[in-house]
């Protein structure tokens, strides 16, 4: 349970610190006094999303401070656990900081991530705002409410998890049919690029090759000419640079037997010699070996000009090679698609089995779970003052009637089942509040003050069921009034002996019953709107229940009203 909760600089609250009650704790003030502003910060110090926007103008940073009983509940435990939290006190400290860069949360002054502390809230309290009782208006979510009450989550999961395999599958299906078609509407033309590729049969960097190859050859007379006289100067005669350098060797060493100055470049000189000999010969060789055949130079250059229109079309030989694999692939895929797709749907079909197993599994535990529910929501609706109500869970499902058997469905006794995320039941409720009359479809036929106690009646029942500790009303009770508003106060009360209950009201029965009540008001000092709250006494809760009956004119006759409210019993 929530003991105290401490708010600075939130919205148009510069600070504020207010105590709770474990029973009934009732919050009124004039409309558009703020009251939502403190089951806002509540949401924020269990993990809601920040915004910048909460924090006060001029102010820096809003801080938010809850103290928390926390009850024996294996959920919670557990995320204490998990979360590396040693318990060895009952209560905690929660405390949250939205700055303009950031929002951070701690636990015990121990950091903790808001997606975290966003699973301990789920396990904490179950918060109704102003407008949620309208989701009962959408048929759609009366699965989800079911779902809560039903305990299905780990169902639910396992079925979602066999039903993303399956979709994928479906999905996988589709895809390699739709490239058979592709391929097989491509056939020709893979055939006619695989055969102009093959024609040619190229290797890669091939065409740099014969590029060099061609530049020799037709260069061949010049190479001849340039070589031949090379080999001349060098080395073909008497005179040649060879012959000199013989020369200039025995010169050396005739010098260094008399001065050895010249010794350092005896080495390097036949260095040289041994390098020109070598570029002699090789020069000679090279000569020799060159290809005057004019029929091999045009046969390079058709080849030449082959794998240019490859390397136009391809970009380079190396992708023409690798455009010839993929070909070949795709040939190969084409020739096996009737096998693949063969195998793929009887893994589709083996794992149909599997989902449908699961749907039925999660299908019979919510049909065992709604019929408890319907006896359960009747029977609150009776201290709801709706004594001849009867609610149904009704159970439809979408027929499937096409021939595709690779398609989200399932075959059952009734026909082809479609499957859903979460399923494949339709759930929706259905009502009837007048003796003698059918049920009928709940969104249609309840009138506002009907839906707001039969989502009350949901709530408290999926309280109970969930062990939850804490709940929080928005305006549960908006279009109600009278006695119906006395008897919703009644099962409030009631339901406060099992759980802390905090809520908004407008409804002096409601007020009068509280265990703690709290004002909320606006006002203006010193140029600034400013939101403040503070618990009332005895004498204050008579006079606020009053309020809520005759207005601001309180009257003798509003006070007597609100004292028999306040001294009522809880039946």
């Amino acid at each position: 349970m929530l003991e105290k909760i401490y708010i600075k600089n939130f919205a148009l609250i510069p600070e504020l610190e207010l105590d709770f009650h474990q029973g009934l704790n009732i919050i009124t003030g004039e409309t558009g006094a703020g009251k939502s502003i403190i089951v806002d910060a509540l949401m924020l110090l269990l993990g809601e999303r920040a915004s910048t926007e909460y924090i006060r103008q001029g102010e820096k940073k809003a801080i938010i401070e809850g103290v928390f009983n926390i009850p024996p509940s294996n959920n919670v435990i557990a995320w204490f656990k998990t979360e590396g939290f040693d318990l060895e006190d009952e209560k905690v400290i929660i405390r949250r900081e939205i700055t303009e860069k950031n929002s951070r949360a701690f636990i015990n002054d121990t950091p903790v991530q808001i997606n975290s502390l966003k699973k301990l809230g789920d396990f904490l309290v179950d918060f109704h705002g102003q407008h949620d009782h309208q989701i009962l208006l959408k048929p759609e979510s009366h699965i989800e409410l079911l779902d809560i009450f039903a305990k299905v989550s780990d169902l639910k999961n396992d079925y979602y998890t066999s039903y993303v395999k399956l979709k994928e599958q479906i999905e996988n299906l589709h895809t390699t049919k739709k490239k058979e078609k592709s391929l097989k509407d491509r056939i020709d033309y893979i055939n006619f690029e695989l055969k102009e590729i093959d024609k040619i049969n190229p290797k890669i960097d091939e065409d740099i090759l014969i590029e060099n190859e061609l530049r020799i050859k037709e260069n061949a007379e010049l190479l001849f000419q340039l070589s031949s006289e090379i080999y001349s100067i060098l080395f073909d005669d008497e005179n040649s640079v060879y012959s000199k350098l013989q020369i200039v060797r025995k010169q050396l060493n005739q010098i260094v037997r008399i001065d050895t100055k010249f010794e350092q470049f005896i080495n390097d000189f036949n260095s040289i010699l041994v390098n020109i000999e070598e570029l002699s010969n090789f020069a000679s060789s090279y000569k020799s070996e060159i290809d005057f055949d004019a029929l091999s130079v045009e046969e390079l250059r058709e080849r030449y000009v082959s794998l240019k229109g490859l390397t136009k079309k391809y970009g380079s030989i190396k992708n023409a090679v690798i455009k010839r694999e993929e070909l070949i692939s795709e040939l190969q895929l084409a020739e096996n698609f009737d096998d693949e797709i063969r195998r793929m749907e009887q893994e589709i079909l083996s794992h149909k089995k599997i989902v449908e197993e699961k749907a039925q599994k999660l299908s019979r535990k919510r049909q065992q779970s709604a019929s408890v529910l319907e006896k359960q929501v009747v029977n609150t609706l009776i201290e709801l003052g709706v004594p001849h109500s009867e609610f149904k869970v009704i159970f439809n499902q979408e027929n499937d009637n096409s021939d595709d058997k690779y398609i989200l469905s399932v075959t059952t006794k009734s026909g082809n089942v479609r499957l859903f995320d979460n399923g494949w039941d339709i759930v929706e409720f259905y009502i009837s509040t007048n003796k003698g009359e059918s049920p009928k479809p709940l969104a249609l036929t309840a009138s506002g003050g009907e839906i707001s106690r039969v989502m009350l009646s949901i709530k408290s029942i999926a309280a109970d069921s969930e062990n939850l500790p804490m709940l929080v009303f928005d305006e549960i009770d908006s279009g109600i009034s009278g006695r119906i508003a006395q008897k919703v106060g009644f099962a409030m009360k009631k339901l406060a002996r099992k759980h802390q209950i905090i809520s908004i009201t407008h409804l002096p029965q409601i007020c009068a019953l509280a265990d703690k009540n709290i004002h909320v008001e606006k006002f203006e000092t010193n140029g600034r709107t400013i939101i403040s709250a503070h618990s009332l006494t005895k004498e204050e809760k008579l006079k606020e229940t009053a309020r809520l009956i005759s207005g601001e004119n309180i009257t003798e006759s509003s006070l007597k009203s609100a004292r028999e409210l306040v001294d009522a019993e809880v039946q």
